[in-house]
């Protein structure tokens, strides 16, 4: 199962809209987070999880660096089990970590961008999506590829409709085995870029989710 993420508030005019034609926009947007809700139940959860039992424990002091002593190989298939912000921060361990991470298969969940929250409840501002939406173009832009797995259900894409265009080129020419891509918020009438139904066909293996 996949994240889930209430929508996005309603913006002024959006709300100015419905109360015109009679409708509450309190109750649309419980009903879309139902079907929102519904709909992560039956995506498939990504493989790197920042809710595994201790990875948010404090480190012991001075602690041994026994990751370090694993071979590349094995790195490598850590890596892209770890959510992307503790994958990045080995990049600062040393030169061998940066080249681990630039060549290790990447798993971007943008929702794992978001502020940890002790209970999981988390509600997006947005602010907050938008500095998601800032944080993976940086990542997009830093990792060569290939991308094993891409969860996009944070940023408000009506605001950036040739930013997701160029996300989505980068997907492609990058390599991707598995997307998963939400519209959270209004409008509900999203028009994807004409990129999106391009990119089933350029990897065998590819599985796409709208």
């Amino acid at each position: 199962m996949a994240a889930f993420l209430p929508p996005l508030p309603m913006d002024r005019a959006s709300e100015n809209l419905w109360w015109r034609r009679g409708k509450d926009p309190r109750d649309l947007e419980a009903l879309i987070g139902c079907i929102l809700s519904y709909i992560h139940l039956v995506l498939p959860g990504p493989p790197a999880s920042r809710h595994a039992p201790g990875l948010n424990a404090p480190p012991p002091h001075d602690p041994p660096d026994r990751l370090s002593l694993l071979p590349d190989t094995l790195l490598r298939n850590v890596l892209p089990r770890l959510p992307v912000m503790d994958a990045a921060r080995t990049t600062a361990l040393s030169r061998r970590w940066r080249g681990l991470w630039r060549s290790a298969p990447l798993v971007l969940v943008d929702a794992h961008l978001l502020p940890t929250s002790p209970t999981m409840q988390v509600q997006v501002s947005w602010d907050a999506a938008r500095r998601v939406t800032s944080a993976v173009s940086r990542i997009l832009a830093a990792h060569p590829g290939p991308f094993r797995c891409v969860h996009l259900t944070t940023s408000y894409m009506e605001e950036f409709r040739g930013l997701l265009a160029r996300w989505l080129q980068l997907l492609a020419v990058k390599g991707m085995q598995e997307l998963v891509l939400a519209n959270r918020s209004w409008p509900l009438d999203l028009d994807l870029p004409a990129t999106f139904y391009g990119m089933g066909t350029l990897f065998s293996y590819a599985r796409l989710y709208k």
